[in-house]
């Protein structure tokens, strides 16, 4: 048990308050899954427990408190801790919540039944609603009324999606399609950021097929995101290819994202998920028109060539080859993929200096000479060496 959970525990217990662990980490312990974030709950007011556990040394930030949530933070550890509570008011979006020391009514304002699950101080688990059942045969549903949840709160839909393909072996639930397909328009009024979040948790690995497929036949790829998708473009193979051309300045999840939508839908998405400036320009880079003339030119023999003005461009050639093979549906060279991630671009060996120190004047001109030696070094497989092309330049003889 991590430090900071036993400490809560401990705590909460000598005050009189019972607290469990809570939803995704149980679930995730019992199917043997990596557990991340770890969430407890309390049968307490969030403001008093949260006084509590600072007068005991730990570190409380009010998250959420209007939500009923705090953030213990112990070292690099970040868990959240939320009072049991019902929903006294929803529109879709957010709920007004009000404490209750009900753990049953606890569980019933929750999302999932695999995500009603319960741990207590001393380790028992605490079921009240079947979710380990659930989570044995593979099924993935609502708690309660299907159309209820989502009108609670919209995202929920999309939670659903990003959950069956991970927990729901035994195919959509029909109470759960049902609702998705009469309630997608309610994701018009999602925030931005909510969305992305939980794009970005869906998109960011392997097997998001199934997760796409739905939103697609649902009407909720339309509702959330203004546009269609084209789930059908993230093969298994083209699936597979994204995690070898993915890197830190081009995520994973965007490089899927800008397979399965079309291009010039873009700038438009970029603006409904509220992305970062960084973020956006990535998607903008990857949202190319030519998949064919990006295929040809980064299979050739000169691909090295296409490679290296694409990362002029500040884009990832081997994610350019990834989204424009999906978006044309052909297969992939794997061979050649990898052989493109581990590429390394060569140094240009001219530099503005050097035409500085042959009397250029800085301006047009100069930024216009290296423009033309980059070209010719370029097309010459990157072989002149400073002198031969400050030679191609004028300067001084040919080495």
């Amino acid at each position: 048990m991590p430090p900071p959970v036993a400490r809560i525990f401990a705590i909460t217990m000598a005050a009189g308050h019972e607290t469990r662990i809570v939803g995704g980490a149980v679930r995730d312990w019992l199917v043997g899954r990596e557990i991340g974030d770890i969430d407890m709950a309390v049968a307490a007011p969030i403001d008093r427990v949260a006084a509590l556990l600072r007068d005991h040394g730990l570190k409380v930030i009010d998250t959420g408190l209007d939500h009923g949530t705090v953030t213990v933070v112990e070292g690099d550890q970040h868990l959240e801790l939320t009072q049991t509570r019902v929903d006294l008011e929803t529109d879709g979006r957010r709920a007004v919540v009000a404490f209750s020391d009900d753990w049953a009514a606890d569980a019933a304002r929750r999302d999932f039944t695999i995500n009603a699950l319960y741990i207590d101080a001393a380790g028992r688990l605490e079921d009240p609603l079947g979710g380990r059942a659930d989570l044995e045969a593979g099924i993935l549903r609502f708690v309660g009324d299907a159309m209820q949840r989502v009108e609670e709160d919209a995202l929920r839909m999309l939670r659903y999606c990003r959950f069956l393909p991970h927990f729901g072996r035994a195919g959509t639930d029909d109470d759960a399609l049902a609702a998705l397909a009469a309630k997608a328009g309610l994701a018009v009024n999602l925030s931005g950021e909510r969305i992305a979040a939980e794009l970005e948790r869906m998109l960011a690995v392997p097997g998001a097929g199934q997760a796409l497929a739905l939103m697609q036949e649902t009407g909720l790829a339309a509702a959330a995101l203004g546009v269609a998708l084209d789930a059908a473009a993230l093969t298994p193979e083209i699936d597979g290819a994204v995690e070898m051309a993915a890197d830190a300045d081009h995520p994973a999840w965007l490089v899927r994202l800008a397979v399965i939508t079309r291009a010039g839908d873009a700038a438009g998405i970029a603006v409904r998920l509220r992305l970062s400036r960084r973020h956006s320009h990535m998607l903008g880079m990857l949202d190319r028109d030519a998949p064919a003339a990006d295929v040809s030119a980064l299979t050739a023999d000169s691909w090295q060539q296409a490679a290296w003005w694409l990362h002029r461009a500040g884009m990832s050639p081997a994610s350019t080859l990834v989204v424009a093979s999906g978006r044309g549906g052909w297969r992939i060279d794997m061979a050649r993929l990898d052989r493109l991630a581990a590429w390394q671009p060569p140094a240009f060996p001219l530099a503005g200096a050097d035409l500085l120190s042959q009397g250029v004047d800085s301006g047009p001109p100069l930024g216009e000479m290296l423009r033309a030696a980059e070209q010719h070094w370029v097309e010459r497989n990157f072989a002149p060496t400073r002198a031969e092309l400050l030679a191609f330049l004028g300067f001084g003889p040919a080495a």
